[in-house]
């Protein structure tokens, strides 16, 4: 017996929405990066610069005492920071994220191994 639009769009929503459940878990980033957060926390709330291994790249947090700035393998991420606390880098023009370290763990994985290359908009620092 053939299907109707209706009984086809609902079979489609369906199958869409459990695979999307299944990815949840795959795209959560599991135990490691809450690992990291959490490492990274007493380093925020200290105003110590903090420093970690992403996915074979190294991330830099810079205190504002030291020029502040985000760094992907010493090369400055250019961020923009938002009234309400969020963070948006050159490499992830659509996605806002809490807090400078996750912009930049976002841009390791645009990044794909790529180098990061210098901003095309001149000399710009963003101070966190």
């Amino acid at each position: 017996m053939p299907m109707n639009r209706r009984e086809m769009v609902m079979a489609t929503t369906g199958a869409a929405l459990v695979a999307a459940a299944a990815a949840v878990p795959l795209l959560s980033g599991g135990d490691g990066e809450k690992a990291t957060e959490a490492a990274a926390a007493p380093a925020k709330a200290t105003g110590q610069e903090h420093t970690e291994r992403y996915l074979g790249r190294t991330i830099r947090v810079a205190t504002p005492a030291d020029g502040g700035g985000v760094f992907i393998d010493g090369r400055p991420l250019h961020l923009m920071k938002f009234a309400d606390d969020a963070y948006l880098s050159s490499m992830c023009h659509y996605e806002m994220a809490p807090t400078p370290l996750h912009a930049a763990r976002r841009a390791v994985e645009e990044l794909r191994g790529a180098a990061l290359q210098p901003s095309t908009h001149g000399t710009h620092v963003t101070h966190l």
